[in-house]
């Protein structure tokens, strides 16, 4: 008899979804070292930690927790045997005086320095009702050491009309939970924020992430000042760059998604979904509410009804899609969606290539769907037309940018070919005219070279007291030789304000023969006078690549901003290769890379910035900004941290040096 092979067993969600919503918990702490748990939270964005407010502003005095949100909350967040920096970036309610907290009761916290650690999937559906799917909620219970802590349990109801969930009591929600994640365990996703226990009644109580929408809205003609669409859209691009980085070996929650059957039955593959959330999170917010309902209710056929609250964001909008019965099939709701939110009017000037790489995903995701008809694909592209057609966004300023003016502070340093490891320098003020005058110098003794940061900073301080303008910070050149371009490209050890553009000049290139020089004039005047075109050399999705040979680079276009995402450690030789093959224009970054790191937001960031630029004379004035921007914590620009930029002007040389380099 042949024995019986017995059918695997179903896969138990729990076991794909713990360890990566366990990863991402997090311990919430007081400002001060030494201070008990106050709670626990999660990473749902790159440096945002999302939990209640009860548990943030915990141990906050009266004053602190008053009207308002205060300037500056400070917390201390505990991952793995980390204890990272955090402020209170939102709290709603800011303050208590007593008992339970009110809804929403949910808190964000922006880490104050950054730090690649795993994110949670947030839940982009807008649920009319609570879910019966069996949840599991994640934190921190107390003790010398906290330990983390999970379990599992059903919802069994809601409480009002403010988002609270009655959590079952199939498992114990200790002390210290509070503010920890609740996942849907048949979804694969964050639905709530645990709020507290019920003392004396069953379970506990969750507070749904939907809640968030409530956030103030920002200034519509500045998007990133919406602090809920910078952290959603941060969320949904980290989703969509772990999962483009097939080199990788770790899961993705996309992976899990996949191996749960969360979209099964869904006009979507997981994949396909996590691609769609990651394009909409790079197009500008909708203008208002009202223009972002119109665009729900025109491809479902009619308004979405009974809401708790309503959608703010593109990817509220697609999870009003998933479940439609209008007589339309959900996939061709979902593509005229993704065609209408390229095609919104804008507050703000369009940005073309995100509309450009939305409308493709769409058109390749309609092609490839079997049932979809050519009729239905002709009539997708006539309708975006028609949209273009009639959208009347701002159109895009093609100026150029203003070459820099007025006075500049100069510092020079030259290497003592005698004695190695010393160099002479001086340091100069240089008005409007171009006269320079000498500050301070020594060429003498000359200056041992972990000296030198030091021994400048007293001169520059009084050459900036000369440059600098009311209201302006003078430019700084660095003239150095090439091999402390790797060293000073840290200004902060020179003191320098993080908001000052700082050049960086190499005093040792060689010279070019003619032929050599006008091309690198028309390539300088090619970037100058239209929207430079940012090329990757060294990267390929990730992957680390050869730098192209200077035949390759010669025959580029004028238009091409070379740009490197992993040649840190050999930039003096990659830097070469572009120099000598007629660029005068470059991006890199400092700091090396990890193998497996993910750079998909670098190279994001690095090319809308140039876009938004629009010309390469402005690139040093963005770079000192992105600059600024990083040194005040703001999240969405860690990106650019030890962003380079090297600038040759070959219209204003500096004596007796040629290649300038530029730091943001």
């Amino acid at each position: 008899m042949t024995p019986r092979i017995d059918e695997p067993e179903p896969i138990d969600p729990a076991e794909i979804l713990v360890p990566l919503v366990r990863d991402a918990t997090v311990r919430i702490h007081g400002a001060k070292p030494g201070h008990p748990l106050y709670g626990s939270g999660f990473f749902v964005a790159p440096n945002w930690v999302l939990t209640c407010a009860h548990v943030a502003c915990r141990g906050l005095s009266e004053e602190a927790a008053g009207v308002g949100q205060p300037a500056a909350r400070e917390v201390t967040v505990g991952w793995g045997d980390r204890m990272l920096g955090g402020v209170v970036e939102w709290a709603e309610p800011a303050g208590h005086d007593g008992g339970s907290w009110p809804a929403p009761d949910l808190a964000l916290i922006r880490l104050l320095d950054p730090v690649d650690h795993p994110c949670v999937w947030l839940t982009e559906r807008t649920a009319k009702a609570y879910t019966t799917n069996q949840v599991a909620f994640f934190g921190y219970t107390p003790g010398d050491e906290p330990e983390p802590y999970n379990g599992r349990c059903t919802i069994s109801g809601q409480a009002g009309t403010s988002g609270v969930l009655k959590l079952g009591n199939e498992d114990e929600m200790p002390h210290g939970v509070s503010g920890g994640p609740v996942v849907d365990l048949v979804r694969g996703e964050v639905i709530g924020v645990l709020k507290a226990r019920r003392r004396g009644q069953d379970g506990g109580q969750a507070v749904g992430v939907q809640q968030l929408r409530r956030l103030p809205a920002g200034d519509p003609d500045d998007p990133s000042l919406d602090l809920y669409h910078r952290v959603m859209a941060a969320h949904d691009l980290y989703h969509a760059d772990r999962h483009a980085f097939v080199r990788d070996d770790g899961g993705t929650w996309t992976d899990a998604h996949s191996e749960i059957g969360a979209c099964a039955g869904r006009a979507l593959t997981p994949g396909q979904r996590t691609e769609l959330l990651g394009l909409l999170a790079q197009l500008p917010p909708p203008a208002d509410a009202g223009s972002l309902e119109g665009v729900i209710g025109a491809v479902r056929g009619g308004r979405a009804l009974g809401l708790p609250v309503a959608p703010r964001a593109w990817r509220d909008g697609l999870g009003l899609l998933y479940d439609l019965r209008r007589g339309t099939t959900e996939l061709e709701a979902v593509l005229r969606y993704a065609v209408h939110a390229a095609t919104a009017d804008r507050t703000t000037a369009a940005d073309e290539s995100a509309e450009r790489a939305l409308w493709s995903w769409a058109q390749q995701t309609a092609g490839a769907a079997i049932p979809l008809s050519r009729l239905f694909r002709r009539t997708l592209a006539d309708e975006r037309r028609s949209r273009l057609r009639a959208r009347s966004a701002p159109g895009a300023d093609r100026t150029a940018a203003a070459e820099r003016h007025g006075p500049e502070t100069l510092v020079e340093i030259f290497p003592r070919g005698w004695e190695p490891g010393r160099y002479d320098w001086r340091v100069s003020a240089v008005p409007e005219s171009g006269e320079v005058d000498c500050v301070e110098e020594e060429f003498d003794a000359g200056t041992e070279l972990d000296a030198l940061a030091a021994r400048l900073r007293e001169p520059l301080r009084e050459a900036f007291r000369r440059c600098d303008g009311s209201g302006t910070l003078a430019v700084i050149q660095l003239a150095v030789p090439g091999a402390l371009v790797g060293r000073f490209s840290d200004v902060r050890l020179l003191g320098i304000d993080a908001d000052r553009p700082v050049v960086i000049r190499r005093i040792d290139m060689p010279d070019e023969d003619a032929p050599a020089a006008a091309a690198r004039a028309a390539r300088w005047r090619a970037l100058h006078e239209q929207p430079p075109r940012t090329h990757i050399l060294d990267c390929d999705e990730g992957a680390p690549g050869p730098l192209p040979d200077e035949a390759d680079l010669r025959a580029r276009p004028r238009d091409t901003l070379p740009a490197l995402c992993r040649s840190a450690a050999t930039v003096p030789e990659a830097l070469d290769r572009i120099v000598r093959s007629g660029y005068s224009i470059a991006l890199w970054r400092r700091r090396p890379v990890a193998q497996e790191a993910v750079c998909a937001d670098f190279h994001r960031g690095m090319v809308k910035a140039v876009r938004t630029a629009k010309s390469a004379g402005r690139l040093p004035r963005m770079l000192a900004d992105l600059r600024a921007e990083v040194d005040d914590g703001v999240p969405e620009k860690f990106w650019s941290a030890g962003l380079m930029l090297f600038y040759h002007d070959p219209t204003r040389p500096l004596p007796g040096t040629d290649e300038p380099l530029e730091t943001p």
